[in-house]
This record gives structure tokens, C-alpha cells and sequence, in this order.
């Protein structure tokens, strides 16, 4: 009987380290790196945890994060990890992002590129572009939004 409790603790103490790792993790598309105080594009990730794509595409996308520092590029990152939560909706809305989050919400794997002054999507990224790509891709996007 004390045998089976100990494999209970355990079993459970394994299970609650595995989830902090999975949903209490932090990436760089979290953080802020420069103030943008108007951004000409919004580079909104679509993620989660359980996302296999994601797991390809973000550390792509954040290798490039710190070039595009002093440029007119917020990254922001949307995660339904916990599910379509109000937080989410929430937090799309705040960053420029409500016209095109009820059509996207849910889904993940991939970043559009918007053009935070018409809302209009520029590009999307997603695990088939290189991090030369993508690069190629936010530079473009940029060029495109500041005419």
C-alpha cells in the first residue's frame, strides 16, 4: 500500500513538472525587445504547446527577433495552449489584431504578417520558410507597409 502511494507522489510530481515546463515556459516572441511606439507590422504568432509546427517554426522566428529590434516590427504571440480563452481574444484586440483573430483563432503553426496600420495581411510564415526566408519575408512586409 505505501509502495503504491510513493508511485502515486511521484507519478503526480512528474506529471506537474511536465506541465510547468510546457505551459510555464517564456520565449523571446513573449518578451518585448525595443518599444515600437507605431508599428508598421505586427508579426502575430499562432501557437501552442501541443503544436508539433510550432515547435519547428518558433525557434526560427525568435533567432530573428533581436535583428528586427530597431525596426517598425512588433512580434506578438497568441497561445492556445489553455484553449480559445477570453485572454486570447483579448490580448489580439490589444495588439492591433481583432478584425483578424476570430478568423484564425484556434488555429496554429504559423505567423501572419500584418500591416498594423490597415490590418491587411501582408505574408504569412510558416515551418516551409527558412530563417533566410522569413527574414526575407519581414523585411518585405515592412517595405510594403511603410509606403
Amino acid at each position: 500500500m505505501r509502495s503504491s502511494k510513493n508511485l502515486l507522489f511521484v507519478f503526480v510530481l512528474a506529471v506537474g513538472v511536465a506541465l510547468f515546463a510546457a505551459f510555464g515556459r517564456t520565449s523571446a516572441t513573449d518578451a518585448e525587445y525595443s518599444y515600437v511606439e507605431a508599428p508598421e507590422i505586427i508579426a502575430a504568432t499562432f501557437s501552442s504547446a501541443w503544436c508539433s509546427s510550432c515547435k519547428i517554426l518558433e525557434p526560427r522566428l525568435e533567432a530573428l527577433v533581436p535583428e528586427f529590434t530597431d525596426q517598425p516590427v512588433k512580434f506578438v504571440k497568441l497561445d492556445f495552449t489553455l484553449g480559445q480563452r477570453g485572454a486570447v481574444a483579448k490580448k489580439a484586440t490589444r495588439e492591433g489584431l481583432g478584425d483578424i483573430y476570430p478568423q484564425y483563432k484556434g488555429a496554429t503553426g504559423f505567423t501572419l504578417l500584418v500591416d498594423a496600420e490597415t490590418g491587411e495581411i501582408i505574408d504569412s510564415l510558416t515551418i516551409k520558410h527558412s530563417e533566410q526566408a522569413m527574414r526575407a519575408a519581414i523585411a518585405q512586409a515592412i517595405t510594403i507597409a511603410s509606403k
